[in-house]
């Protein structure tokens, strides 16, 4: 039982990454590189430029955000994909198992 569970997982996931590939949406989310901590009077030559770095670092955070929203619906609908799959496969049997989580007390 444990071997068929392996393989239909194995089979879902190269499935998973075959359909990224194939339709172009496998991105790869990276935020932006911070901008250097600028503290500028206005008065000084490179206080434009500055504000410029500041401001395509916002914008480029923003697009990052969206990057990972866009990953994160993407991975949930694979997941639910998947558990239909895992139910109409195993039935009954298709039960998750999670370890106990030990709960720290400061």
């Amino acid at each position: 039982m444990k071997r068929v569970a392996a393989v239909v997982l194995l089979s879902t996931i190269c499935s998973f990454h075959a359909a990224r590939a194939q339709d172009g949406s496998m991105n790869l989310c990276l935020p932006p590189e911070e901008p250097f901590p600028y503290r500028l009077s206005r008065s000084d030559p490179l206080y434009d430029t500055a504000r410029g770095e500041h401001q395509a670092y916002l914008e480029g955070m923003e697009d990052y955000i969206r990057c990972l929203d866009g990953e994160r619906d993407f991975a949930l609908k694979q997941l639910r994909i998947s558990f239909r799959q895992f139910m109409h496969y195993f039935g009954k049997d298709a039960v998750f198992h999670y370890p106990a989580r030990k709960v720290e007390r400061k």
